[in-house]
C-alpha cells in the first residue's frame, strides 16, 4: 500500500546505536522473552499476560494511526531481536506487517490475532460502505474488506488474550503457570469493564444511542453494547470523502437529530471534516478511542471505560 520499500535487515542496521531509536517504550532484560507488536493496544495485552517475563514494544507508537503509519529503518532491529510478534491482520496495519515478515529471526513467530480469532470462532464483520440517506446504517459493499477492529467487542478481546497466552507459553514454556495466572486475572478485569460499559450505556436513552465517527471502527462496539452507527466520514483513515459523502453526512446529522459526533485523537483530516459538519449542524463534538492509545488513555481497560464515560456524558443519561 503506502510502503514503498521493505527494509531488510543488514549489518549496517544492526548496531547498538539503533537500539535507542524505537518509536515506543521498551524495557530490556536478558532473562525476558522479547516481543514486538504492531499496536500499543496489543503491547498492553502482552504486558498484562506476560508480566515481568516479557520485554515488549510496539512498532506503531502511541498516538499514531496504524492504518497510515510508516516504518523507519530503525524499526527493523526491534523486529529482528523479537522471539515472537503479534499483529492484527485483516488489513489494519499493512506497513507494520510488511516490516515484520521479512525481518523476524529464524525461529521467531508472527501471530496474526485476527486470523487466530476467526479460527477460534470470532464472527468477522465487513466494513460498511458508508451510510444511506436519512442516516440509515450502511450496508456491506460487494467485495468490501473485513472490519479489523475486533477488540472493540470484549468478547473478541478475550479470544485475543487467550491466543497471546498460548503463544507466550509456546515461546517460553517455563513461564506457563505465570502466564495462566496473569491471564485469569486480566480476564476478570475485562469482564469487569465489560459489565461497567454495559451498565453505563444502558442508562443512555435508546433514541440517543447513535454513533457518528471519523472512521468505521465501532461496528463491533455498537453490536456488543446496543448502539447504532448513523454515519462516519470514511471507512478507513486516508480514504478521501467525496462532496456527496459530506452532504450525506450533514443530512444524517440533521435527519437523525444526533446529539454528538465523536472524533478520534489519532485521526486528523477526517476529524477536521467531522468537526466542520458538527459545527454546521450545531452538534456537540466529543471523543472516542478505537485503535490507538496515548498518555491520557494508556490501556485497553482505560480505553473502554473512557469510551463509556464519554458516551454517557455526550449522549445523556436518564429520560
Amino acid at each position: 500500500m503506502r510502503l514503498g520499500i521493505i527494509w531488510l535487515l543488514t549489518i549496517g542496521l544492526v548496531t547498538a546505536g539503533l537500539a535507542s531509536c524505537g518509536g515506543s517504550e521498551t524495557s530490556t532484560s536478558s532473562d525476558t522473552t522479547r516481543v514486538i507488536t504492531t499496536l500499543p493496544l496489543f503491547a498492553d495485552f502482552v504486558r498484562e499476560i506476560g508480566g515481568d517475563r516479557v520485554d515488549v514494544s510496539s512498532l506503531v507508537p502511541k498516538g499514531a494511526d496504524p492504518h497510515t503509519w510508516e516504518p523507519s529503518p530503525s524499526d527493523v532491529q526491534r523486529v529482528a531481536e523479537a522471539k515472537i510478534a503479534f499483529a492484527n491482520g485483516l488489513n489494519l496495519e499493512p506497513a507494520a506487517i510488511k516490516i515484520i515478515e521479512p525481518n523476524l529471526g529464524g525461529s521467531a513467530r508472527l501471530v496474526v490475532l485476527g486470523d487466530k480469532a476467526r479460527a477460534a470462532g470470532a464472527e468477522i464483520a465487513p466494513l460498511l460502505e458508508g451510510f444511506r440517506e436519512g442516516g440509515e446504517e450502511g450496508a456491506p459493499a460487494a467485495g468490501q474488506a473485513d472490519d479489523p477492529h475486533l477488540w472493540m467487542d470484549p468478547g473478541n478481546t478475550k479470544l485475543y488474550v487467550a491466543i497471546i497466552r498460548d503463544a507466550l507459553v509456546e515461546a517460553d514454556p517455563a513461564g506457563k503457570s505465570a502466564y495462566e495466572k496473569n491471564y485469569e486475572s486480566y480476564l476478570s478485569a475485562i469482564n469487569d469493564v465489560e459489565t461497567a460499559v454495559r451498565t453505563d450505556i444502558s442508562q443512555i436513552p435508546e433514541a440517543n444511542r447513535k454513533l457518528v465517527t471519523t472512521h468505521d471502527a465501532f461496528g463491533y462496539f455498537a453490536g456488543a453494547f446496543g448502539l447504532r452507527i448513523v454515519a462516519f466520514v470514511a471507512p478507513s483513515p486516508g480514504q478521501e470523502a467525496s462532496p456527496q459523502d459530506l452532504a450525506k453526512l450533514a443530512e444524517a446529522l440533521r435527519a437523525e437529530a444526533v446529539r454528538a459526533v465523536f472524533v478520534e485523537p489519532q485521526i486528523e483530516s477526517e476529524g477536521n471534516i467531522l468537526r466542520q459538519a458538527a459545527n454546521d449542524a450545531s452538534v456537540q463534538i466529543c471523543t472516542l478511542y478505537s485503535d490507538s492509545l496515548d498518555d491520557k488513555v494508556s490501556s485497553y481497560i482505560k480505553m473502554m471505560q473512557f469510551n463509556a464515560d464519554e458516551l454517557s456524558r455526550c449522549l445523556g443519561k436518564g429520560g
